[in-house]
């Protein structure tokens, strides 16, 4: 299977690879989690907001590293457009994580870093439907990290959709799969943070424009499979905009109004509703592939 440009990897190769980047993931999040508390780096608890406070936001960093060490085993064969839309959009999130942001600032410095990114990543003519998509996934997958182990779940199984897809070259992808199952492993104990998860809405954006840019055209017939995929982001991010705008609410305001905060409310634990909203995902990626074939 062909991952980045120009490197073909053996399943034993990539499976190596793999087990360095989760190493070098969960080592980083561990070494990071004592300065991140002396650097304020860390959750706050809030009423509109759920889980605990004080919990060390280094998730974020932790898988950037752990696509890095992989990629320096292979030379770095990782292309400008998607080298810029992971480094900036994390950045862009790590910058809210040590100052947060005003939702203003924040939008903006993302469309500058997804306007740039997509720049690289698709024909000029569509450099506009290229953002939005990065956008789009950035913050839907911003929204969806609510819960211990919810986006590292959803976007772990995404991911593997993605790959089994078959997009050459594919890129975002392997690099959450290189990286991401330490973070889920370490659920609870670090959080993404938004540097983790504007990371991981890049890599799975990257990706998605992939399916619909591969040979230079634009390729609808990838619209719905892309849509089924990311149904979890779509929908999540759907109900919780209806509801608050029904409510008069800022839309960009915390709330405890996602879908997995709903399934708690009806008595579901935590590992449950989690648990329910990631096997939700795998069905929907399913259902995503059977219908790209």
């Amino acid at each position: 299977m062909l991952f980045f440009d120009g490197q073909d990897l053996t399943p034993f190769e990539f499976t190596r690879l793999a087990a360095a980047g989760t190493l070098a993931a969960g080592a980083t999040a561990l070494v990071l989690a004592g300065p991140a508390h002396r650097m304020g780096l860390v959750s706050r608890r809030r009423r509109d907001r759920f889980g605990a406070g004080r919990v060390p936001l280094v998730g974020g960093p932790a898988l950037f590293l752990g696509a890095l060490v992989p990629l320096a085993a292979i030379g770095f064969p990782l292309p400008l457009g998607p080298a810029l839309a992971c480094t900036s959009l994390f950045l862009v999130g790590l910058l809210d994580d040590l100052r947060e942001l005003r939702p203003a600032p924040k939008f903006a410095l993302q469309g500058a870093a997804a306007l740039a990114s997509a720049s690289l990543l698709v024909p000029p003519v569509h450099v506009a439907f290229g953002a939005l998509v990065l956008l789009f996934l950035v913050n839907a997958c911003n929204y969806l990290d609510n819960m211990d182990g919810l986006l590292p779940g959803i976007a772990l199984v995404q991911a593997f959709a993605l790959v089994l897809l078959d997009i050459s070259p594919s890129t975002g992808a392997p690099l959450l799969l290189w990286g991401l199952p330490a973070v889920l492993f370490l659920a609870g104990r670090i959080y993404l943070g938004d540097s983790g998860s504007h990371l991981v809405g890049a890599m799975l954006g990257i990706d998605a424009l992939r399916c619909f840019h591969g040979t230079g055209s634009m390729r609808t017939r990838f619209l719905l499979p892309m849509l089924l995929l990311f149904a979890p982001q779509v929908a999540d991010m759907a109900t919780v905009t209806v509801s608050r705008l029904l409510r008069r609410r800022p839309v960009f305001r915390g709330g405890t109004d996602h879908l997995s905060h709903r399934l708690v409310r009806r008595g579901y634990p935590v590992p449950r509703a989690v648990l329910v909203l990631v096997l939700a995902s795998a069905v929907c990626g399913a259902a995503s592939l059977l219908l790209a074939r």
